[in-house]
């Protein structure tokens, strides 16, 4: 049945989603040309010799799942192909950190690092702090890291229900948030409320498989509806949210990636 849903509301995603040609926001039309269309990356030729090299991984190792209380045996290539971000949107996650260039980033839901390499590869400068919670999982994400020479990320293990309102009460601003992580709608909107306590004008929020499930796309419709957000853009797999409030009428579009 999920299998459906997915299908329809993938359907509706490819009737409705809009080209630049009908963006009368000059904000949107900007991002659809920077970050939606860009340029030839050449720059990530070292992330996608990794991911060559993950796919042919067949090691094993045990991951610990918090929603569940259990742990299971994954294969390294396993994770690269189908839980990974899928190179299209991990080089829309490159573009959007190097378009907007933000200092300090956090990504909820680690796996096996991959998110975060683009991450680091668009804005060498920032600050990244990823969230996971099988230490397992870090372990292969920080070879990974250190593969690609990354060294501006650093990694927090445990549950994010402790570990996230740990690190937020630091009282620390938040420029950039991926919530990747546990894909329940009482989970996404209490990372989300708990989060929005620590934006900036510039922040931008990121949430990924916004149409995974009916709860996660009522989640989805509920954050784009928050006050706060001024604009939301969907691309399918990626809701994104800003809340510049001078610049930007509250809307919502639907874009074609």
């Amino acid at each position: 049945m999920i299998f459906i849903y997915r299908f329809l509301q993938f359907l509706k995603y490819q009737l409705t989603a809009s080209t630049k040609y009908y963006l009368h926001s000059p904000f949107v039309y900007q991002f659809y040309l920077n970050v939606l269309e860009g340029g030839v990356e050449t720059e990530l030729t070292p992330i996608n010799l990794l991911r060559t090299k993950l796919r042919n991984d067949v090691r094993e190792i045990e991951v610990a799942d918090f929603g569940t209380a259990k742990s299971a045996v994954r294969i390294i290539t396993e994770l690269e192909k189908k839980v990974a971000v899928k190179e299209k949107y991990g080089l829309l996650l490159f573009r959007l950190v190097k378009h907007f260039q933000p200092k300090n980033i956090l990504e909820l839901g680690t796996n096996i690092g991959i998110s975060s390499t683009y991450l680091a590869f668009g804005s060498p400068s920032a600050k990244i702090f990823s969230f996971e919670g099988s230490e397992c999982l870090i372990e292969e994400a920080k070879k990974n890291h250190a593969s690609l020479n990354i060294s501006n990320t650093e990694f927090i293990c445990g549950n994010f229900d402790e570990t996230l309102s740990i690190f937020l009460q630091k009282k620390f601003l938040v420029d950039f948030v991926l919530f990747d992580g546990n894909h329940t709608k009482e989970a996404t909107l209490k990372y989300f409320e708990q989060c929005l306590l620590h934006t900036n004008e510039n922040s931008i929020f990121v949430f990924d498989d916004i149409y995974y499930s009916v709860e996660m796309t009522e989640a989805w419709k509920a954050i784009k509806s928050h006050p706060k957000i001024t604009l939301s853009l969907d691309v399918y797999q990626f809701g994104i949210c800003f809340f510049k409030k001078e610049k930007l009428a509250k809307e919502n579009f639907v874009l074609r990636y």
